[in-house]
C-alpha cells in the first residue's frame, strides 16, 4: 500500500513522542543515576535514533558523536554503582553502543546492557583449569630447564677435552669424509691450532648462552610459583561478584548465560 502524508507525519510523531521520553530521562538521570540504571530499557533500545542524532558533523568537522553519549552513559552508571556499592567499584565502557562492564579494583566482574536490562559473566577459567593451566607451565619450565642443563653439560665437557668432544661428533654424524678432513687438519699443525682456537671460542660463547637461559628460566620458575595458580583469587572474585549480582536482581536485570551476548 502506497503511503501518504499522514503516514510520514505520524511516524516524526512517533520519534518525537521517543525523544521527549528519553530527554526527560536524562534530565532525571543527571541528578538521580539510578533511574537510567532501573528504566532506561523502557524508553531507549540498541538501535533507537537517540544514538544517530548524536553523530554530528557541522563545516565538515565532527561536533559530536554517538561513542561520546555511550561514555556519558557510563559516567552516570559509574555514579551509580558507587554510592551502591563504593569506591572501588566501576563502570566502564565495554563495547559501542551498549554494553558496559562492572569492575572491582581494575578487575572485569560484570557485564550488562541497560538498554535490554540482562547482565551476565563472561567464561573465566575454572578452578580446574587454573590448577592445570598451572602444572602444565611448570612442567614446561622443568623440561626446558633440564633440556637446557643437559646442552650445558655437554659445552662443558667439550671444554674440558675438545678434541675428543670433536671426533665424537663427528663419529655420531657418521660423516666419514669429514672425519677423513679433519685428520687431515691435524697434520698441519697451523691450521689445527687456528681451527681449535674457533672451536673452543664457539663452545665458551655456548657455555654462556645456556647459563643465560638457565637463569632466565629459574626466574620464570620463581615468578610462576610466586604467582599460584590463582584459585585463591578466583574464589574472591566469585564471592564479590555475587554481591555485585545482588544489585542487578534487585533491580530486575535478567542473568544472561549466552557468552556471546556479553560482548
Amino acid at each position: 500500500m502506497a503511503k501518504i502524508l499522514k503516514d510520514f507525519i505520524e511516524r516524526i510523531d512517533i520519534e518525537q513522542d521517543k525523544f521527549r521520553k528519553q530527554r526527560a530521562l536524562l534530565e532525571q538521570a543527571a541528578d538521580n543515576p539510578q533511574l537510567f540504571f532501573d528504566k532506561a530499557s523502557e524508553v531507549i533500545s540498541r538501535k533507537d535514533s537517540l544514538f544517530n542524532i548524536m553523530n554530528v558533523y557541522e563545516d565538515g568537522q565532527r561536533k559530536m558523536d554517538s561513542i561520546e553519549f555511550t561514555e556519558y552513559i557510563g559516567k552516570l552508571l559509574d555514579t551509580f554503582f558507587k554510592k551502591e556499592l563504593g569506591d572501588h567499584v566501576s563502570v566502564k565502557t565495554s563495547s559501542y553502543p551498549s554494553m558496559y562492564c562492572v569492575m572491582v579494583d581494575n578487575d572485569q566482574l560484570i557485564h550488562f546492557d541497560p538498554y535490554e536490562k540482562y547482565y551476565g559473566q563472561r567464561r573465566y577459567f575454572t578452578a580446574e583449569q587454573r590448577q592445570k593451566d598451572y602444572d602444565d607451565t611448570l612442567e614446561r619450565i622443568n623440561k626446558e630447564t633440564s633440556e637446557t642443563k643437559s646442552k650445558l653439560d655437554d659445552m662443558k665437557k667439550a671444554k674440558e677435552n675438545t678434541f675428543k668432544y670433536i671426533v665424537q661428533f663427528y663419529v655420531n654424524k657418521k660423516n666419514k669424509s669429514v672425519f677423513k678432513r679433519l685428520f687431515g687438519i691435524i697434520k698441519e699443525s697451523t691450521i689445527y691450532t687456528f681451527k681449535m682456537r674457533q672451536i673452543k671460542e664457539g663452545i665458551d660463547k655456548k657455555i654462556e648462552q645456556y647459563e643465560r637461559q638457565l637463569e632466565e628460566q629459574k626466574r620464570r620458575k620463581e615468578k610462576h610459583i610466586e604467582s599460584g595458580t590463582g584459585i585463591e583469587m578466583l574464589e574472591l572474585r566469585l564471592q564479590v561478584t555475587n554481591v555485585v549480582s545482588d544489585l542487578f536482581k534487585k533491580y530486575g536485570y535478567r542473568h544472561e548465560t549466552e557468552n556471546h551476548k556479553l560482548y
